[in-house]
C-alpha cells in the first residue's frame, strides 16, 4: 500500500466509486484549509455546506471520514477532492508537526489520553438520602400501584376467596386493604405452606428467576423441572396464574410495557418466604469432611470495612492520579465501532492490514479486562493493606460506587459523604458497602476471571454500533444479581456443597452472552457479545464450557466479594472451592433488615477488646496494628492526626493541628474526641496528647479568616430578627458581626435577594466594601 508520499490517482480507484472520483475532480477548487500531520490529511470542502474531511493513509488502506451524509459505497467526493488536491499539489497543505514515518513503534497509531478529571456528582448517594424506612415506604407505594392495576371486581373476588374483609366502594380504598392483607408476613407463610408440591416448584423457580425482563416459559419450566416433572398442567403459566390468585405472585401485565413481562414474585413476598431452596439443596450444620478444616476460611465482617478506612486515609493525604486509560487508536476517528471500547492492538493491526475493518463487517473484537484503576506506585503501597491487588481494585471500585470517592482523577474523597459514612456504626457501614456491591456497574467478577484464565476471551460484535461499555456493564451486573438471587434463597448459617448447588445454577444460568438479555433469543445467535474459549464461542450445555465461564464467575463472586464482605465462609480442597456457608446475605439482598447479624464466630471475636499491645503512644504520635483496631479507631485518629507511616502491620499517626481544626470545623468537639478515644482504643490517652488537643480546642475560633463571603448590612437593629423569620437567612449565616451586620455564604445571596423582594423589600447589591 502506498504512503502519502507515493500516493497516485490510480491508487484512488479502489477506494472511490468511479462516479465519486469523477465528481471529486469538479470539487478541486472547493478544498479549504488543507493540513498535513504525519500520514494524516484534513481540510474543509465547500459543497451544499462546509464539510469537514479527515484522512489517514495506513498500511491497511485509506481510512477517511467526512461530515457529509454520503453512505452509498466507497469514499465520498469530498474525500476524493482532498486526496486529488494532495496528489496534484502537496505543497498547498500546511504541515502541522513533523511528518510521521510510515511505520510506528506500536502496531497501530495511537493517541495518548488522560483520565477524566474528578467530577462531583449532582446528587448524594441513595444510601445517604434514602433510609431503610423510606425504602420500605417506596416499595409499598409501588405495590399499591401494581395492585390497583387489577379491576375492582377482581380485587373483591380475591378478598372473598381468601376470607378477607374489605370495605368501601372506591378502588383505591379496596386496593389498600387487599394490599395490607395480601402481603402480611403471616399470610404469606400460611399460603406458601398450603401449596402442593408442583406449585411450590414453580414458586421456587419464579423467586430464583425474578428479574426486570420477561422470563421465557422454557426457562421457568427447566428450573421448576429440576425438582420433578410438572404433571397437573401442561403450561407453566397455568401454575403462575394460580400463584397470582393465591396472592404469592403478581401478573406481569401490572408492569405495563411491551412485550408484557412474565408473572413475578414481588420482593416483599420473597422476603417473607422461608428459604425456598432449603428443602431441595442439601445443607448441614457442620462440614461434611472433618479433615477439611485446614482448608477453611471464615468470614470476617470487619476486615473489609477496616481496610476501606485505611485506604481512604492514605489516599486522601495526597493527590493520587488514576492510571491513564488505554491509548485511543487513531482509527477510532473513522469507525464509531471503536469508540469507548478497549482493544487488543495486535488484533486491531491485523484487521487493519487485511482491510477487514468495514462498516458492516461480520467481525468480533476482543475486549480485554480493563487496567487497574490506581497507578503502580499506589498499588505497591496499598495492596498489602487490602490483602492483594484484586481486593484493592474491588475496594476502590466499591468506594467510588458508594460515593465516598468521587469519580475521576485524582482520587478525591467526597468529604460530605465520607463524614456521613463514618458517623454510622461499623455494621451499618458494611451493609452500605454490601448493598453497593449488589448494584455497582464499575466492577465485575468477570474481569478477574479473564485475568486468571488465559483460555477465555470476551468478544463483541463489530456491527452493533449502539452497544457500548455501559450496556456491557449492565449485563454483567444482571448476571451478578442472578447468582445473588440463587444464593439468597439458601438457608443462613448452613454449609452447602458447591457440587449440590451447581445443577440449579446451570439451569438458571445456561448461557453467558449478550443474547440472554435480548428479547429475540436464538440458540444460533451470538448477540452483541459472547465469551469464547479456545477461539470458539462457548456452547450452552457443554459442561467444560460452563465450568470455565459461569462456574469460574460464581466461584469468583463467592470467594471474592461475598467472602471479603464477611457474608460467606469458605471450604477449600487444595485451591478448589468446594463448600460455602452464608451469613446475612438473604437479609441484605431481600432488604429484610437494615443491618444483618454477624456470624457467631465474628460476634465472639468482636466482643474481645483489642489488646493494649496493639496500640502504643508517645507525646505526639500513636502507633497501631492496623488489623487489630476497629475502623472507628482509624477514623478517630484520622480526625486528630496525619498518617505518616503505613505498613501492613504498622500504622503511625502523628498529631496534627490542621487535622484537628478540620474536625472541629466539621462539628466535632473536644469531648467527642476524648470520648471516642476511650471507646475505640484500648490504652488511656497520654496527658501530652490530651493537653495538646485541649489547647487547640481553646484556640479554635478565636481568630477565623473567611474568604469569598458576602456581607449583609441592615438599616436598623430589628431587621435581623425579622429577616430570619421571613427568609432562609439563618441557613446561610456564617457569623453575626452586630445587630446590623452579618456574613453569609455567597451561594445563598441570589435566593435571599429573591425572598426579600417577594417580602416587599428592595435590597441593594454592591461589590464595594
Amino acid at each position: 500500500m502506498p504512503t502519502l508520499e507515493t500516493l497516485t490517482e490510480a491508487d484512488l480507484r479502489g477506494a472511490l466509486e468511479d462516479q465519486s472520483l469523477q465528481r471529486a475532480r469538479g470539487y478541486l477548487g472547493r478544498v479549504q484549509n488543507p493540513v498535513r500531520s504525519g500520514q494524516s490529511l484534513s481540510a474543509q470542502v465547500r459543497g451544499s455546506s462546509l464539510y469537514q474531511v479527515e484522512i489517514e493513509v495506513l498500511p491497511g488502506g485509506i481510512q477517511a471520514r467526512c461530515s457529509c451524509p454520503y453512505d452509498w459505497g466507497g469514499l465520498c467526493k469530498h474525500i476524493g477532492a482532498v486526496l486529488l488536491t494532495w496528489i496534484r499539489d502537496c505543497r498547498s497543505f500546511a504541515v502541522e508537526g513533523a511528518a510521521a514515518a510510515s511505520t510506528t513503534p506500536t502496531p497501530i497509531e495511537i493517541i495518548p489520553v488522560e483520565p477524566l478529571p474528578t467530577a462531583r456528582p449532582k446528587a448524594l448517594p441513595a444510601w445517604v438520602t434514602t433510609s431503610f424506612a423510606e425504602r420500605q415506604r417506596q416499595e409499598q407505594r409501588q405495590l399499591l400501584q401494581w395492585v390497583e392495576m387489577s379491576s375492582l371486581q377482581n380485587l373483591r373476588a380475591m378478598a372473598r376467596e381468601r376470607g378477607w374483609m374489605v370495605r368501601g366502594t372506591r378502588k383505591s380504598e379496596v386496593a389498600q386493604q387487599v394490599l395490607e392483607q395480601m402481603f402480611a408476613p403471616r399470610t404469606i407463610h400460611q399460603v406458601a405452606l398450603g401449596l402442593d408440591e408442583e406449585h411450590r416448584q414453580v414458586l421456587r423457580a419464579l423467586v430464583v428467576l425474578f428479574g426486570e425482563d420477561k422470563v421465557p416459559a422454557e426457562d421457568l419450566e427447566r428450573a421448576a423441572g429440576l425438582w420433578g416433572e410438572l404433571k397437573r398442567h401442561k403450561q407453566a403459566t397455568t401454575y403462575t396464574r394460580h400463584l397470582c390468585e393465591a396472592g404469592l405472585a403478581l401478573p406481569g401485565e401490572v408492569k405495563g410495557g411491551y412485550p408484557p413481562c412474565s408473572d413475578f414474585v414481588p420482593p416483599v413476598v420473597a422476603r417473607h418466604l422461608p428459604p425456598v431452596l432449603a428443602d431441595v439443596i442439601p445443607t448441614s450444620a457442620e462440614l461434611r469432611a472433618a479433615g477439611a478444616v485446614s482448608g477453611l476460611s471464615l468470614a470476617d465482617p470487619d476486615e473489609l470495612v477496616r481496610s476501606a478506612h485505611q485506604i481512604v486515609t492514605l489516599l486522601r493525604q495526597s493527590a493520587v492520579p488514576l492510571r491513564p486509560p488505554l491509548n485511543r487508536p487513531r482509527l477510532e476517528k473513522f469507525y464509531a465501532q471503536l469508540t469507548e471500547w478497549d482493544y487488543e492492538p495486535l488484533e486491531l493491526a491485523e484487521l487493519q492490514q487485511s482491510q477487514k475493518l468495514q462498516p458492516y463487517a461480520d467481525l468480533y473484537l476482543t475486549v480485554p479486562p480493563p487496567g487497574r484503576s490506581l497507578p503502580d506506585e499506589a498499588i505497591k503501597r496499598l495492596a498489602p493493606i487490602a490483602n492483594g491487588e484484586a481486593r484493592l481494585e474491588f475496594v476502590y471500585a466499591l468506594l467510588v460506587g458508594a460515593g465516598i470517592f468521587q469519580a475521576g482523577s485524582p482520587v478525591t474523597v467526597w468529604e460530605e459523604v465520607y463524614t456521613e459514612f463514618v458517623r454510622r456504626e461499623a455494621p451499618v457501614q458494611r451493609a452500605i458497602l454490601a448493598r453497593t456491591y449488589f448494584q455497582m456497574l464499575n466492577w465485575s467478577a468477570l474481569w478477574e476471571v479473564l485475568r486468571a484464565r488465559q483460555d477465555l476471551r470476551l468478544k463483541r460484535a463489530w456491527r452493533y454500533t449502539y452497544h457500548k461499555p455501559p450496556q456491557l456493564a449492565l449485563s454483567l451486573c444482571r448476571f451478578r444479581q442472578l447468582v445473588l438471587r440463587v444464593l439468597a434463597c439458601l438457608p443462613n448459617g448452613r454449609w452447602v456443597q458447591l457440587a449440590d448447588l451447581t445443577p440449579l445454577l446451570r439451569a438458571v444460568f445456561p448461557r453467558f452472552d449478550g443474547i440472554v438479555w435480548e428479547s429475540a433469543r436464538s440458540a444460533d445467535t451470538l448477540g452483541a457479545w459472547y465469551l469464547a474459549r479456545g477461539g470458539r464461542p462457548l456452547q450452552p450445555g457443554h459442561p467444560g464450557d460452563w465450568d470455565a465461564a459461569q462456574g469460574s464467575f460464581v466461584r469468583q463472586m463467592i470467594a471474592g466479594p461475598l467472602h471479603w464482605l464477611g457474608l460467606a465462609d469458605l471450604q477449600f480442597d487444595g485451591e478448589a472451592l468446594v463448600a460455602l456457608r452464608l451469613h446475612g446475605l438473604a437479609d441484605l439482598y431481600w432488604d429484610r433488615v437494615e443491618v444483618p447479624q454477624p456470624p457467631s464466630h465474628a460476634s465472639d471475636r468482636a466482643s474481645i477488646v483489642p489488646p493494649s499491645s496493639a496500640v502504643t503512644t508517645d507525646a505526639i504520635s500513636v502507633t497501631v496494628s492496623p488489623s487489630a483496631v476497629s475502623a472507628h479507631a482509624h477514623s478517630l485518629l484520622d480526625r486528630m492526626a496525619r498518617l505518616e507511616v503505613a505498613e501492613p502491620g504498622r500504622f503511625v499517626y502523628r498529631l496534627n493541628a490542621q487535622a484537628a481544626y478540620k474536625a472541629f470545623e466539621d462539628g466535632a468537639t473536644l469531648s467527642e474526641l476524648l470520648d471516642g478515644w476511650q471507646r475505640f482504643l484500648p490504652v488511656p490517652m497520654p496527658d501530652a496528647i490530651r493537653a495538646q488537643l485541649a489547647e487547640w480546642w481553646q484556640a479554635y475560633g478565636r481568630v477565623r479568616v473567611y474568604k469569598n463571603l458576602t456581607v449583609v448590612e441592615f438599616g436598623d437593629d430589628y431587621a435581623l430578627a425579622e429577616m430570619k423569620a421571613v427568609t432562609s437567612l439563618a441557613q446561610h449565616l456564617v457569623a453575626e458581626i452586630s445587630p446590623r451586620l452579618v456574613i453569609v455564604r455567597p451561594e445563598g445571596v441570589e435566593a435571599l435577594v429573591t425572598e426579600l423582594e417577594k417580602a416587599g423589600y428592595t435590597p441593594k447589591q454592591t461589590d464595594k466594601v
